[in-house]
C-alpha cells in the first residue's frame, strides 16, 4: 500500500488488520536523524543512527550514513540526543473526577517521558473505562492507559460470594486488573484468585499481611516492596524483620521462583521522612516540581488534622524508627530481588508531594541507590513494564515493527540515571512533541495549579470576612 493511500485512510480504525491509526490528518513518515539509540534489547548505545517512523510504527533503524527512504515527510535532527523507550508508571493514581483535571495529569506525565500508566484504583467519582476509551480513541491526549477497578478491602468483599461477584463486576466492566487492598480470610482470598484466573483478570495490589508469604506470591504483581517486608515483620508491634544477607537471599529466591512482578515503589515510603522533619518539609515544598501540585493535594498533605504522613502520628518516636527501619529494609530487598532476577517494575503512588510525572525520576534514582545498575532500572521502566502490561509485542524496546513510543534525552541515562530528566522530545501515539511542545504542556499545568491556589485564597478571604 502506498504512502499516499495510507495518508487518505489515516485516522480510521482498520479492524481488519488489528490496529487503529492516529487521528492526525495524515500519516507522516518521520526520520529521527543522527540519534544515539538505546534499544533496551541489550545494554548498548547505537551511536549516530537514524530511526524511521511510518504511521506511528518503527520501520527502520540503521546507521545515519546509509540512505534514507525517499518518502520522508519530516526530518528531526536528533544529533547528540539519546533515544530511549517511553517510561511506564505502573502505580499511578488518577486524581479528581473531571476531564480537565485528567488532562492536566496526563500532560504532566507526558512531559516527563511517561507513555504508559496503570491507574491503581477507580474512585467513586471516576469512570476509568471511559478514560481508557477516550485515550485509545485519541479523543484526549494521554499515555497508554490501563485500568484497575475499585480497590478490594473488607468493606466491599467480606466473603467468598462477594469475591465471585467482584470478579464478575470487573469482567463485565472490562478492567485490566483487580487490586487487592485489604486482608481477607483464606477462603475469600482463594476464591478471588480462582475466579480471577478463570476470567483471565490479573490480581495485583497489597499482600495478605496475616498469611504466609506464599499466599501473596500467588498474585500477578505486588504494588509495594514494603508489602513483602511487612508480611515478614511484626507489624502490630512496629518491628521490622532483620534482613541479614542469608534471609534476604532466601526471600529473593522464593519471590523469583513464584514468577510474580514487584513494583518497589520506594519513593512514597522514603518520602515520609520529608513530612516528619520540619526542615525537610519546607525543602520539599520548595522543590521545582512541587509548584505543579494541585490545591486539593496540597491542602490535604499540609494539614496535620488529615490522616496523611503530616499527621502527628508519624512524628511519634516509635513510628519514626519503624519508618526508618522499613525504608532500609525496602532498599536491601530491592537489591536482592533484582540480583535474583525478579522482574521489577516502576511505580510512584503519586499522592501529596509525589508529583504526577515528576516523581518517576525520583523513583528511578532511589532504585539505583538501592544497588541496581542504571540499565536494570531502565529495564524496570521499559521492558519489564511492557511485559507486565502485556505490551511486549508493541512496546518496551526500540525495535523495528514496534510502535514509535520513545523519548529523546540530551544526556545518556546509562551513564547517570538522573539523565532521564533531560527530556528534549516525546513520541507517543503517532505524535512527536519537541521541547517547546512539552514546555507548553507544563505551562498549562502550572497556570491551572496557580489558579486553584488563587481561588482557594479568595474563598478563604471571603469566609474570614463573614
Amino acid at each position: 500500500m502506498s504512502v499516499n493511500v495510507l495518508r487518505k485512510i489515516c485516522g480510521i480504525s482498520l479492524l481488519g488488520i488489528g490496529f487503529t491509526l492516529s487521528s492526525s490528518p495524515y500519516c507522516e513518515v518521520l526520520q529521527f536523524k543522527n540519534v544515539n539509540v538505546i534499544t533496551m534489547e541489550q545494554e548498548q548505545v547505537l551511536d549516530g543512527y537514524q530511526v524511521i517512523v511510518n504511521n506511528g510504527v518503527i520501520t527502520a533503524i540503521k546507521p545515519d550514513s546509509e540512505a534514507a527512504p525517499e518518502n520522508i515527510d519530516r526530518v528531526i535532527d536528533a544529533k547528540g540526543y539519546y533515544m530511549l523507550p517511553g517510561l511506564s508508571d505502573t502505580h499511578f493514581h488518577q486524581h479528581g473526577g473531571d476531564y480537565h483535571e485528567y488532562q492536566l495529569q496526563f500532560k504532566s506525565l507526558i512531559a516527563n517521558g511517561v507513555t504508559n500508566v496503570r491507574s491503581m484504583a477507580e474512585w467513586s467519582e471516576q469512570d476509568t473505562i471511559a478514560i481508557r476509551y477516550s485515550a485509545d480513541a485519541n479523543k484526549i491526549l494521554a499515555p497508554y492507559y490501563y485500568t484497575t477497578g475499585p480497590q478490594l478491602a473488607h468493606y466491599n468483599m467480606k466473603n467468598p460470594q462477594d469475591a465471585i461477584n467482584m470478579v464478575r463486576f470487573h469482567k463485565d466492566r472490562g478492567y485490566d486488573f483487580i487490586k487487592v487492598h485489604g486482608d481477607f480470610d483464606t477462603e475469600t482470598y482463594f476464591t478471588l484468585l480462582r475466579e480471577a484466573e478463570r476470567e483471565g483478570i490479573p490480581v495485583t495490589g497489597h499482600a495478605q499481611r496475616k498469611q504466609p508469604l506464599e499466599y501473596s506470591l500467588r498474585m500477578y504483581g505486588l504494588a509495594h516492596m514494603e508489602e513483602l517486608v511487612v508480611v515478614l515483620s511484626d507489624e502490630e508491634n512496629l518491628k521490622i524483620v532483620d534482613l541479614d544477607p542469608e534471609t534476604a537471599k532466601s526471600i529473593a529466591q522464593q519471590v523469583k521462583d513464584s514468577g510474580i512482578f514487584i513494583s518497589p515503589t520506594l519513593s512514597i515510603i522514603a518520602g515520609i521522612q520529608n513530612y516528619t522533619d520540619d526542615a525537610k518539609f519546607e525543602k520539599m515544598k520548595a522543590k521545582e516540581a512541587s509548584k505543579y501540585i494541585s490545591w486539593k493535594e496540597y491542602e490535604r498533605f499540609t494539614n496535620p488534622e488529615n490522616q496523611t504522613y503530616y499527621s502527628p502520628f508519624f512524628r511519634t518516636e516509635k513510628v519514626l524508627k519503624y519508618v526508618d527501619d522499613l525504608i532500609k529494609a525496602n532498599t536491601i530487598l530491592t537489591k536482592y530481588l533484582n540480583d535474583a532476577g525478579v522482574p521489577l517494575l516502576v511505580g510512584t503512588d503519586n499522592y501529596g508531594f509525589q508529583i504526577t510525572g515528576f516523581s518517576i525520576h525520583d523513583e528511578l534514582q532511589l532504585m539505583h541507590e538501592a544497588g541496581m545498575s542504571n540499565y536494570d532500572v531502565l529495564k524496570a521502566a521499559t521492558i519489564n513494564s511492557a511485559r507486565f502490561l502485556k505490551r511486549q509485542s508493541t512496546a518496551g524496546t526500540i525495535s523495528v515493527g514496534k510502535e514509535a513510543e520513545f523519548i529523546l534525552l540530551s544526556e545518556n541515562p546509562l551513564s547517570d540515571i538522573k539523565n532521564t530528566k533531560s527530556i528534549q522530545g516525546v513520541m507517543l501515539r503517532n505524535q512527536y512533541f519537541d521541547r517547546a511542545g512539552l514546555d507548553a504542556m507544563l505551562d498549562e499545568v502550572l497556570k491551572a495549579r496557580q489558579a486553584e491556589f488563587e481561588d482557594a485564597a479568595q474563598a478563604a478571604s471571603k469566609k474570614a470576612q463573614q
